[in-house]
This record gives C-alpha cells, sequence and structure tokens, in this order.
C-alpha cells in the first residue's frame, strides 16, 4: 500500500531486518539450507544435537566440541525438584505450549544472572533452554497423566530421553531416529513469526529467557505453530478418506481455505513436508494414526488436483507434523509444544546472531487519523 511517498508493508512482508549466516530459503525451487548445509543432508547423516550447535554457533563441532556439548545438555536436562512442585501444580487444562512457557519463566527466575547478555553467561542459559524444554513437555503430559514425573537417563539424547520420559521404557531405536529427524526438519525457519518476535525483546538488551518467552506467544498462534494443532483436529473432523472430496469442496465453496496448505515464502512444495510426509509414513502403525496419515494424503491429493482451485499451492510441515504427536502417543494439543521444542535452535541462534550487532529495533506507523480535535468535556457528550 503507497500513501503519498510512503510504503506501507503489511505483515513486513519482503523486509530485510538483518543480514544471516544461518538459514537460507529457496522458495521458487523448494530448498532449505541451515548455514549452507542442504537440509536433506542434515536428516540423512546428523543429529539434533548436532544440528543446534551449528546454528548456534555457526560451524559443525569437533569432537572434543560435541562431546562437551553433548555432557553439558545431559547434566541439564533432569528437572529439580522445585519445578517439578511448580508443574504440578499449574491446572491440568493448560496447553503444553503455555506450560513450557512457565517453565521457561521459572528458569529465568531462578537464574541470579538472568539480565547477563554476554556469549560466556549465555552459554550456559542456552544450555538449560535447551537441556529442560523437553523435559518439561515430557513432565506435563505424565502430569496430566496422573502419573509420576520420569527422570532423564544420562545415556539417552533429546529424542530417545523424551521418549523415554513419556513412559519410562527404553524407546525403540527406529522410532527415536525418526523423531530426532522431525526435531532437525522443525529446528530453523529464516525470519518467520517467532523467531522476529524473540529478536525484537532481546534487541531491547532484555534477556534470553524474556526473548524466548516472546517466540513461544507467537509460535502459539493459528497462523503459525499453532495450525498443527488445528489441522489434526481438521483430520478428525474428516473422519476418514472417502469424506475429503466433499469436505474440501464444502470449504471452498464457503471461500475458507484448507489449513496446512501455502506458504509466504515458498511458491513449490516445502522440502521439508516433502522429508516429513516419508517419516510419518513409517512412524504411523496403529490404526488411528495410520488412519490420520491416509486422510492426509488424500487431501493432499484432492487439493493438488488440476481441477481443484488449491493448485499449485502446496502442502507445508506443519500439514504432516501433528500426527507424529499421536504417533508418539499424546494428545493433539502437544504439536505447538513439540513444534517450540524443535524451534528454541533457531531462536537461540537468531538471538545470538543480533545481539553481536544489536539495534533496537523500532518501526514506525503512519498515521492517518485527525489532528488537532476539539476536548469535549464529559457531562457535555452526547
Amino acid at each position: 500500500m503507497q500513501l503519498g511517498q510512503i510504503w506501507i508493508h503489511k505483515g513486513l512482508e519482503e523486509i530485510y531486518v538483518k543480514k544471516t549466516k544461518i538459514s537460507f530459503i529457496d522458495g521458487k525451487n523448494g530448498k532449505l539450507y541451515y548455514r549452507g548445509y542442504r537440509i536433506e543432508d542434515l536428516v540423512k547423516y546428523s543429529n539434533y544435537e548436532e544440528v543446534a550447535y551449528l546454528l548456534i554457533f555457526g560451524e559443525l563441532p569437533t569432537r572434543r566440541k560435541y562431546e562437551k556439548w553433548i555432557n553439558d545438555l545431559s547434566r541439564e536436562r533432569k528437572l529439580s525438584y522445585g519445578m517439578k512442585i511448580f508443574l504440578q501444580k499449574i491446572p491440568k487444562w493448560n496447553a503444553p505450549i503455555d506450560v513450557l512457557k512457565s517453565g521457561i519463566v521459572y528458569l529465568g527466575l531462578w537464574d541470579r544472572a538472568a539480565s547477563n547478555i554476554n556469549m560466556g553467561a549465555l552459554y550456559y542459559k542456552i544450555i538449560r533452554i535447551l537441556a529442560k524444554a523437553p523435559s518439561i513437555v515430557a513432565a506435563w503430559h505424565r502430569i496430566r497423566q496422573n502419573s509420576e514425573i520420569i527422570d532423564p537417563c544420562p545415556d539417552f539424547n533429546t529424542a530417545q530421553n523424551f521418549l523415554y520420559m513419556l513412559t519410562g521404557e527404553e524407546p525403540d531405536l527406529e522410532i527415536a531416529d525418526m523423531f530426532d529427524k522431525i526435531l532437525i526438519l522443525h529446528a530453523e525457519h529464516g525470519m518467520n513469526a517467532s523467531a522476529f518476535s524473540g529478536m525484537v525483546t532481546i534487541s531491547t538488551l532484555s534477556d534470553i529467557y524474556s526473548a524466548i518467552i516472546s517466540a513461544l506467544n507467537t509460535l502459539k498462534g493459528l497462523l503459525h505453530g499453532g495450525a498443527t494443532e488445528a489441522i489434526l483436529k481438521m483430520f478428525k473432523e474428516i473422519g476418514s478418506p472417502d469424506k475429503v472430496k466433499e469436505y474440501v469442496e464444502k470449504k471452498l465453496a464457503r471461500k475458507e481455505r484448507i489449513l496446512g496448505f501455502g506458504h509466504r515464502v515458498y511458491k513449490t512444495y516445502d522440502p521439508r513436508a516433502k522429508i516429513l510426509k516419508e517419516i510419518i509414513g513409517k512412524l504411523t502403525i496403529a490404526n488411528e494414526q495410520k488412519a490420520l496419515y491416509e486422510i492426509a494424503l488424500k487431501v493432499e491429493e484432492v487439493c493438488m488436483n488440476p481441477l481443484c482451485r488449491t493448485r499449485g499451492i502446496c502442502p507445508n510441515i506443519d500439514f504432516f507434523s501433528g500426527i507424529a504427536c499421536i504417533a508418539l502417543g499424546l494428545s493433539e494439543d502437544f504439536a505447538p509444544a513439540i513444534f517450540a521444542v524443535s524451534r528454541l535452535a533457531g531462536w537461540i541462534a537468531h538471538i545470538v546472531e543480533y545481539l553481536q550487532e544489536n539495534r533496537l529495533i523500532r518501526p514506525r506507523a503512519y498515521y492517518v487519523g485527525e489532528l488537532d480535535k476539539e476536548y469535549t468535556p464529559l457531562n457535555s457528550r452526547q
């Protein structure tokens, strides 16, 4: 929108706020890179811990640095007695992403040096956040089940520990590996709304806990990470693959969008969704999970049909990711929280990068209201 010589960029679309080396999205060709590495290669050869290190510190770790990183994360995964009591006092109707947010607040309250944002101090804050976030989400699942919170196993990685803390049983290595790949796929995605929100907060020289909470609040929305839960509800509402065509046609007739399709950046198939689609196909074994996956495949088929008005608009990563929660034995409202646990690495990377050349983010709003209006006393107003 142009007003005189002023351009209003709704949603800040096509506005660049910083230079970055963290990730690159080639929306036209459907490619995604973390620090120059193809997402396909990282999913195939790496793991979430190594990818998190790569995103935050800018390079793949040496053996010595990797082992220190793994050991530091392992030491911080266990929740304190106070944290467990705190979580147990939260009403059980609360969404897991809100509980995760409360857990991050708790971590900040017990950090005497929370406001110290030099890199030396940030390292251990980063470790605590990355290590404890999955434990908080797993603990909330146990609390909701009226079960005892399970402490992490020092020999397990992030994906294995999360699955272990849900049930207390040693996780299937193949399933843990698939979950690890899901974490990698969600770890970073450029200057999205939640990353920008966290960056705005840190630009004021606030603290990293506050910046992460800002990002979590933003991710929760239906047009961002909250879509994963909404899409699951859509699949359940449809009920079976044979009802998909009718559902889609009615939606389009009412000029309503089909959730999980389209993306602000990608003009072709989201490369993350392409990989995730294959993983979810392997992960869904039980009847309900398989049924949801088959409904998802049918929705994709109908919407991608040349005769459908959504033709050319492809599925994004949200379309398939929520099904993973059901496959892992979690309720649908855990989907945004799993997304958040994965995306912590990307948020932290952007926060750290922005602090290197920090400038307060202070955009302007173009005023179009009246001026010099005459004040009317209360008793004289009609």
